[in-house]
């Protein structure tokens, strides 16, 4: 299963959360965001073990920014969260990025319009529509992902909190293309710093599934 553990932005819960072994880190390089981590030393990043991925957050940000930011922060991965096109994820996977684009559910999902994306992105993050682009903590309906009618993995999304473990576990087991969460605003101690002890108990309860 794959964990992935975004809205990083403070240099000490960056290393504490890397001691925790997930798949992914992700850092929001969006200005209006409260864990922008636009100010983050590239170092920091550049620290991780080679195990974790770094992922990247942007929000309808220039392909050029894009790369410039992946070059000094070494990003492997890049989250687009905005209304970024099809082309544009093609674009960064010729670059040499994995690339996953995020979809907004509200009370329903219009698969044709997500369609566009398959083939040109190597997962999505389904995650809650929220006017901010994620972060509210707020879950949507899981069951709209029954009838999920593509061939791309996604990462499950918004809302998911230390006691949801259970619940991540059973989802699993019921949708074949989820690859697995992406957890944020509910671990926080402040926007941008972690609960390493929530991380920690999560990640083992999930582990413990043999997912």
């Amino acid at each position: 299963m794959e964990i992935k553990i975004c809205g990083l932005s403070d240099p000490d819960s960056i290393r504490q959360i890397a001691l925790l072994r997930p798949s992914m880190m992700g850092f929001i390089f969006y200005a209006p965001s409260p864990r922008n981590a636009c100010a983050l030393l590239p170092s920091v990043v550049n620290a991780l073990p080679a195990d974790i991925s770094r992922v990247g957050v942007f929000v309808d940000a220039p392909v050029d920014h894009i790369l410039h930011t992946a070059s000094r922060y070494g990003l492997d991965t890049i989250q687009l969260h905005g209304k970024e096109t099809p082309d544009t994820c093609r674009e960064l996977r010729r670059a040499g990025l994995r690339v996953m684009k995020a979809i907004g559910v509200n009370k329903d999902i219009a698969w044709a319009d997500v369609k566009p994306y398959e083939g040109t992105v190597d997962m999505l993050v389904l995650d809650t529509l929220t006017a901010n682009h994620g972060g509210s903590g707020r879950k949507f309906d899981w069951s709209l992902l029954n009838s999920y009618p593509l061939s791309t993995t996604f990462l499950l999304s918004g809302g998911i909190g230390p006691d949801d473990a259970e619940a991540v576990v059973k989802a699993m087991s019921a949708l074949p293309l989820m690859a697995g969460v992406d957890i944020n605003s509910r671990f926080e101690t402040m926007p941008g710093s972690k609960n390493p002890q929530l991380a920690a108990s999560f990640i083992n309860r999930l582990n413990d599934s043999n997912l």
